[in-house]
């Protein structure tokens, strides 16, 4: 059985802390998989909504692995803890296989500091305990880029505000920041965008969509944004089924950083033709000049359909062709082992983004390095990751 425990979070006013805590809870419940999550020892001081991301991103992902509260605090509305939690198959108070951890992993690592540890104890049927301390934030290093975080504009925000984000970045030992916004969902509704209209219909004509124009609000947004620190941004570009980009010329201007993404498959009931239309979309995106293809083949899954193994190497080509970053992304997907060995053996450069949409994943690349380590290229990240143009200099 494996028990992951956060001990003293001691939030205090505007110190992020309930952000890695839910951060936290993500990573136990998909990226380090546990049976049983508890927080104990001290909370700190609870402000009014403190922990209400947590709980709604709790309820709105579905998570199955909720945190077990051993902590007590005026102020804290947090759910009882039971009496009993079934060890093995054997009762224990939660409060007694706490300590059991506690004694076995040599003390428990204050979650308030970085870089905000929590313990994964692999609790035998036997009695046997053994941990390892778990990191929220990764091992900084220079240059490391988040190139895919998401802006208050984006219809899939959670909670995104750009000050909070460089906060988080910095908290995560993540050196810079990509701001960036789908551009489907700056020139159409929010119901034609996730309908997938706006790859059949052309804004503004009297048989298309209706013109929405939400680039100036985008562009007050990183404006406002910029009095907090220095960041990239972009724009995650769109393509309707011609081929066409979802981006005006005159926003060209504003597009610093261009990643290039496929939302909305036109064909979704021949897998020949869907894997057709993915490689003349995506080839369409490599030569208009994105910098970053983003989660290459996750609209496959999305659309109920298996990933194309066949399509893994005339992509990995392409992007070898049109020097396009790879981007490794854990948003909702799975990225694929084999098609990232192919981009690494042609040379293709792989970009880290977290695809935020609520704070909590903004830097969040546990599972990046797990993955690039998985790859074996650990040991020379500088030679295999992505750096923007400005960064190479």
């Amino acid at each position: 059985m494996k028990v992951a425990i956060v001990s003293n979070p001691r939030h205090r006013a505007g110190d992020m802390i309930e952000y890695l805590l839910l951060r936290a809870v993500h990573t136990f419940n998909k990226f380090v998989p546990a049976d049983l999550l508890i927080v104990e020892g001290e909370l700190g001081e609870p402000e009014e909504g403190f922990l209400k991301d947590l709980f709604l991103s709790v309820e709105r992902r579905r998570l199955p692995l909720a945190p077990l509260w051993l902590v007590r605090q005026e102020g804290a509305a947090l759910p009882e803890a039971p009496e009993q939690v079934d060890v093995n198959g054997v009762p224990e108070s939660p409060a007694a296989l706490v300590e059991r951890i506690r004694l076995a992993a040599g003390g428990l690592p204050d979650f308030c500091r970085a870089p905000f540890e929590a313990v994964l104890a692999d609790v035998g049927a036997d009695g046997s305990i053994r941990a390892e301390r778990v990191p929220m934030a990764v091992e900084k290093l220079p240059g490391v880029t988040d190139f895919h975080v998401h802006t208050r504009m984006a219809y899939c925000c959670e909670n995104m505000d750009i000050p909070k984000a460089l906060r988080m970045a910095e908290l995560s030992n993540i050196e810079t920041v990509a701001f960036i916004e789908h551009s489907g969902q700056l020139y159409f509704d929010v119901d034609d965008y996730w309908a997938g209209r706006y790859v059949w219909k052309t804004r503004g004509k009297a048989d298309g969509c209706p013109a929405v124009c939400r680039m100036p609000g985008y562009e007050e947004t990183i404006r406002e944004g910029r009095r907090s620190g220095a960041f990239l941004n972009g724009f995650e570009l769109d393509v309707d089924r011609n081929g066409d980009i979802i981006l005006d010329e005159p926003d060209r201007r504003f597009a610093q950083v261009r990643l290039g993404a496929y939302h909305h498959m036109a064909e979704k009931y021949d897998a020949h033709i869907a894997s057709r239309q993915f490689l003349f979309c995506t080839e369409a995106l490599l030569k208009y000049g994105v910098h970053i293809l983003a989660h290459p083949f996750r609209i496959f899954p999305w659309s109920g359909m298996a990933k194309p193994k066949e399509l893994y190497e005339p992509v990995a080509e392409l992007l070898r062709r049109c020097g396009v970053a790879a981007e490794v992304n854990f948003h909702q997907n799975d990225p694929e082992p084999e098609f990232f060995e192919i981009c690494l053996k042609k040379g293709v450069k792989i970009a880290l983004g977290s695809d935020s949409h609520n704070l909590y994943e903004v830097g969040f690349f546990l599972p990046h390095f797990r993955f690039l380590a998985e790859l074996g290229v650990t040991g020379r990240l500088d030679e295999v990751l992505y750096r923007f143009p400005e960064q190479a200099r």
